[in-house]
């Protein structure tokens, strides 16, 4: 079968939604058709006009059916149903994630956990952390159990410098090394405490002026001293949630912390500092390079690798090689 041929079976092709699913699209202009599918023939009816609204009769008749599986949206309808399904991600990913194409699942996860992010890092860490570890739970899980997601997720992270971008870019980079880079997988738990690690180091400059975190030069020696406080600031902010691992909350705090004692916030050595603080180390660094910023271009990978290998008495030669894998592929 020919590509065009392959491109119309898909977009004819129907995926089955649940009542959780249904309760999630708009009732009043949802812009595409439901389909309900006849039990004794296998053939898909139209049930809702795009743009018009579904009475209360049909809504009822709708949940109904979704829960005897009768109830399905087109393929190609999917992307359209991103705005609704990027805030309940968990819902999305327990309900229809095997029946999602690989590419738009990939986008849908990165989409959904910038959304979830945005809200603790811009707005309130205290009003929306549970909703984000909901979201940022079920995504690790998810990618614990398919981790080639993660070679599409990868070119879709945004190279521009922000909290937000460089927290995703930290978690689904991290999130290679973890799952694509080490001879053995580790544990669901033990990567999902990996990730809040990643995701969150950082959470500590949320409180500083954008102007100062766009800086990368000419820092005042407040503005200095705040910035190499964030680890700090990191950690107690996340300890109120009281939701962290003691494994998380120690990276978080070790992210700065160089094997040679040169980091910050305490100075501590190589002996003293987890594999996972230094793996949070290395990511966080390597992203900080590669990220653009206004009046500044992003360094290529190669040479941000580069550099990262000629100070091995500050980063573990083994984790950078493997940042480079997953990085550097051919």
């Amino acid at each position: 079968m020919n590509a065009m041929n392959d491109s119309k079976l898909i977009e004819e092709s129907f995926c089955s939604i649940t009542e959780a699913i249904f309760k999630i699209l708009p009732k009043n202009n949802l812009p595409f058709s439901l389909y309900r599918m006849n039990p004794s023939n296998g053939r898909f009816t139209p049930i809702t006009i795009p743009g018009k609204a579904i009475v209360s009769a049909d809504k009822q008749s709708i949940s109904d059916d979704c829960e005897r599986g009768l109830i399905f949206i087109k393929f190609r309808d999917i992307g359209t149903c991103k705005p609704f399904f990027m805030h309940h991600l968990p819902t999305v990913i327990s309900d229809i994630s095997h029946s999602v194409p690989e590419h738009e699942l990939a986008n849908l996860l990165l989409e959904g956990l910038k959304k979830s992010a945005e809200k603790i890092y811009i707005d309130s860490i205290k009003l929306h952390f549970k909703q984000f570890r909901s979201t940022l739970t079920s995504v690790g899980e998810l990618l614990h159990e398919k981790p080639d997601l993660l070679w599409l997720m990868i070119p879709m992270l945004d190279p521009q410098h922000s909290l937000v971008n460089k927290a995703l870019s930290n978690g689904v980079i991290g999130a290679a090394v973890l799952l694509h880079a080490r001879e053995v997988k580790p544990d669901v738990q033990i990567f999902i405490d990996a990730l809040f690690a990643l995701f969150l180091c950082d959470i500590g400059l949320s409180s500083l002026p954008e102007f100062v975190l766009g800086k990368e030069f000419c820092l005042s020696l407040d503005e200095q001293k705040r910035i190499r406080q964030h680890p700090i600031g990191s950690v107690e902010v996340l300890s109120l949630t009281s939701n962290l691992s003691k494994t998380s909350l120690r990276a978080i705090l070790e992210h700065h912390e160089r094997m040679d004692g040169s980091g910050y916030p305490r100075g501590v050595t190589n002996e003293n500092l987890s594999w996972l603080g230094k793996l949070c180390g290395a990511v966080d660094s390597y992203v900080a390079m590669t990220m653009g910023r206004p009046g500044k271009k992003s360094m290529p990978t190669v040479t941000a690798l580069k550099i990262l290998y000629s100070e091995s008495t500050q980063y573990d030669p083994n984790i950078i090689y493997a940042l480079e894998k997953v990085t550097y592929r051919d």
